[in-house]
């Protein structure tokens, strides 16, 4: 297999747990994503997915050292607690949520695009081993990922929103599970 195929696969199996995140978003959000918040949120996924790769190449094992005994854990409480967050929102039967009104933005965008980046991180450091070149690897995994979100995203909006606070609180649900699974993928359970 060529580089650029490694680099490819590699794009669309680092993609999915962003892509997983932006359809929960999506399907648990009292709002219409309109093109604006698609790009916003598929151009933040993508840039933390192409970002991160070129930290782990760039501190090779260093970089796994330092982050290789904590990555998962801060995966799953970033992800949990975004999470939790969500089922909270679907448990409270229309009242104000704490969520902000955009997830979207701000902080809530920011611990998501974390959370489901720092695989990426761990990937980075495949790039000499596999003879991949960093910026050309990272910016495909940028791109399969924006398209994949994008997509995603615009998927979602087609299927609807039925059940605002079941989506919510399954959301919520999908969330937890993807910290759940990079944790015990980590642990090797």
């Amino acid at each position: 297999m060529t580089g650029p195929a490694i680099s490819v696969f590699l794009g669309f199996s680092l993609a999915m747990d962003a892509l997983a995140v932006s359809i929960a978003m999506v399907l648990c959000s009292h709002l219409h994503f309109s093109v604006g918040p698609v790009i916003r949120v598929s151009g933040t996924f993508g840039l933390f997915q192409s970002l991160m790769p070129l930290v782990g190449w760039a501190f090779a094992g260093r970089a796994l050292y330092i982050m290789g005994g904590v990555d998962h854990w801060i995966a799953f409480g970033l992800l949990s607690f975004v999470g939790g967050r969500m089922i909270y929102e679907g448990t409270r039967n229309g009242k104000e949520c704490l969520f902000p009104k955009d997830p979207s933005r701000g902080l809530p965008l920011l611990l998501l695009a974390i959370g489901t980046s720092l695989d990426a991180l761990a990937a980075g450091v495949s790039f000499g081993p596999l003879g991949l070149d960093p910026a050309f690897t990272s910016v495909v995994i940028g791109l399969v990922t924006f398209c994949a979100v994008a997509a995603g995203m615009n998927l979602a909006k087609r299927i609807g929103r039925r059940g605002g606070e079941k989506a919510a609180m399954i959301g919520g649900m999908i969330l937890i599970g993807i910290g759940l699974k990079i944790l015990l993928s980590h642990l090797a359970v």
